[in-house]
């Protein structure tokens, strides 16, 4: 008897429930929850029924129904997960089961007998250690494997080899599915006029995590090399911290420290196609969705070796990976600019441009189908990807 059969009666798995405790348009809702939407969406074309279950947010319907999915919205941030318990503890109407972990679970395996995914991006203990207070950072880090535990057999869908050694490391012990990543953004054929001088780009909430601040740090470094060029910081987030980061731009870099806020989707593709590089400083990524937004314009990123972004970044190929301090950004930055950008940008363009939300859909498809292989099941790797694992 299948797990299927178990909970639905299907043969064969199409009844899928998501719980994430934002959906698409929560105002907090970010690349998560855009990767979850192109999966669902084109799990929906192949003719699944899914069922999309988060927080409440003023402005939202309860209940409503977008492109084939449905959307049902109950509790806030805190009460959410309780509300998932009561809504479904007693319900067989669901062949799958997908628990989207973004820092606190909904613990399906507990009360949903039918097979259960737990899809998690990153673990947060990293995150934590600048985001929290010392103390409830600690504390974080400490308890997240406890709080977890529950999990430790359940399937995982996450995105990058990092996050999988990661939850390794904390003792999960069931089979990891690392699904291929995709974007929006339409690549270019030919290269896009940049300015010149170069001008680099930061695109992310300005939270502690994201170390915006090193940016400004390596970018007034490069001045002193002789970069006349711009640094544009693009997102909202913490005024506080903004404010601070603002503070350090004007007196590091003055007027040459573009602060843009929030800004259309038109001006960011405008910003992604102008720059010459893409810096990112965070302590920690899932993979970095605007890297790969980014090379699509044949914008390579100079970035921190960190968890994530060493797996969206393949080093001397689509980009140059450093060590954590301003002022190796800043060397690595000058090199790329005196010697070979243009190598650099091609090479990423033509990665961005192998991956697709299609593939991404299909593998997930698959594997929720038990019919997945180690390596992304029959769909094909990008020659770039193929070398970075060595095969």
């Amino acid at each position: 008897m299948t797990v299927a059969r178990e909970c639905g009666g299907k043969s064969t798995p199409s009844r899928l429930l998501l719980l994430n405790w934002r959906d698409p348009w929560h105002p907090q809702a970010g690349g998560a929850e855009l990767l979850t939407l192109r999966v669902v969406e084109e799990l929906t074309k192949a003719g699944w029924s899914v069922e999309w279950f988060s927080a409440a947010y003023p402005g939202a319907p309860s209940d409503s129904f977008v492109n084939g999915m449905h959307f049902v919205r109950a509790g806030c941030q805190t009460t959410v997960h309780f509300a998932a318990y009561q809504r479904y503890k007693r319900t067989n109407a669901f062949d799958i089961v997908i628990d989207e972990i973004n820092t606190i679970p909904f613990y399906t395996p507990l009360y949903f007998k039918c097979r259960t995914f737990a899809w998690i991006n990153q673990l947060a203990a990293d995150v934590w250690r600048y985001e929290s207070p010392k103390l409830l950072g600690m504390m974080g880090k400490v308890l997240e494997p406890i709080y977890l535990s529950p999990y430790r057999r359940t399937e995982i869908i996450t995105i990058s080899d990092s996050s999988a050694n990661s939850l390794r490391q904390i003792g999960f012990q069931g089979k990891i599915h690392i699904i291929p990543m995709a974007v929006d953004e339409l690549a270019d054929e030919y290269k896009p006029r940049k300015t010149e001088p170069p001008d680099i780009l930061v695109v992310g909430r300005l939270t502690p995590s994201k170390r915006l601040e090193h940016a400004l740090m390596a970018a007034a470094d490069l001045k002193r090399m002789g970069w006349r060029g711009n640094l544009h910081i693009v997102g909202g987030g913490k005024e506080r911290y903004a404010a601070r980061l603002r503070s350090i731009g004007m007196k590091l870099l003055g007027s040459t420290a573009v602060f843009h806020g929030r800004v259309s989707m038109r001006k960011r593709e405008q910003l992604l196609k102008a720059c010459t590089v893409l810096w990112m400083t965070s302590v920690h990524e899932g993979w970095g969705l605007v890297v790969t937004e980014a090379a699509r314009h044949w914008t390579p990123a100079v970035a921190y070796n960190v968890p994530g972004l060493r797996d969206s970044i393949i080093e001397g190929s689509t980009g140059k990976l450093v060590p954590e301090r301003p002022e190796a950004l800043a060397m690595a930055t000058y090199d790329m600019f005196a010697t070979n950008v243009e190598h650099y940008a091609k090479d990423a363009m033509l990665h961005s441009r192998s991956l697709s939300w299609e593939k991404t859909g299909e593998v997930v498809r698959l594997l929720l189908q038990k019919d997945a292989r180690k390596e992304y099941a029959n769909v094909e790797m990008d020659p770039l990807l193929a070398s970075k694992h060595g095969e």
